[in-house]
């Protein structure tokens, strides 16, 4: 069946046009340069939660919602692979730090878990939440680095991240057409992020230190982020907004 809502065939040709990148290959064990401890774990916290992502490629192509179809769900799957990818180069930041991965930790459970228990619209909403947070953290982080991998690959996950929120906030608009369905979404969608950032804000709070960043400022871009985010699902007349504007 052929969307009438969305062309998600263009997200799909998007997707598939990157799949083919490779992950940047570590050449050296250590990045020569000073950077606390707290970072590296910090990083490994995001990396296990890039992993994974199958429950969602199957729910997207056993979804009755009338506004996607088959080319969405394959568009998932590439996003998820996408997401894979960005595990193996969180990876490669945690060994370049000569930082340790780790196999467990309660936020990324509870990313994990909010996932697994929820249908396919209120799981998006979690995984734009995460892009969220992302996308402010390892910016605000990369700009606390000096010149190496770590700041570079960094940079590069916030572009990718950046086009997973457009993403995201296509299928959530398609979903919020009526007024009452936009007051649901901002209710869920607030609730959601603050929750989410208060999670991140506890786990994260020694790298966010050590880095020294400004809590309030971590804060504040996460809110404001998240505000041009609901902007973009609830407002059909923008079809994009420049994140840049918000200052780092």
């Amino acid at each position: 069946m052929q969307c009438q809502y969305v062309n998600w065939q263009e997200w799909k040709a998007f997707f598939q046009r990157r799949a083919d990148r490779t992950v940047p290959d570590v050449q050296e064990t250590i990045d020569h340069i000073s950077l606390p401890a707290s970072l590296a774990r910090s990083l490994a916290i995001f990396q296990l939660g890039e992993s994974g992502g199958g429950t969602i490629i199957e729910q997207a192509r056993d979804s009755r919602i009338a506004e996607i179809d088959a080319a969405y769900a394959d568009a998932m799957a590439l996003f998820v692979a996408e997401e894979n990818r960005h595990a193996d180069i969180l990876a490669n930041c945690v060994a370049a730090l000569d930082g340790d991965l780790i196999e467990e930790n309660w936020t990324a459970k509870l990313f994990v878990g909010a996932r697994r228990l929820i249908g396919l619209r209120l799981k998006v909403i979690v995984l734009l939440a995460a892009e969220v947070v992302g996308i402010c953290y390892y910016h605000l982080l990369s700009h606390q680095m000096p010149e190496c991998r770590t700041k570079t690959w960094l940079a590069e996950l916030v572009r990718d991240e950046t086009s997973h929120l457009y993403f995201h906030c296509q299928f959530l608009r398609t979903q919020t057409k009526s007024a009452w369905r936009q007051l649901v979404f901002k209710s869920v969608w607030r609730l959601t992020m603050v929750a989410a950032a208060i999670a991140v804000m506890i786990d994260h709070r020694a790298a966010i230190r050590d880095m020294s960043l400004d809590f309030s400022i971590v804060w504040q871009r996460w809110m404001s982020y998240s505000r041009l985010a609901e902007q973009l699902v609830v407002d059909s007349s923008i079809d994009e907004i420049e994140f840049e504007t918000v200052r780092f």
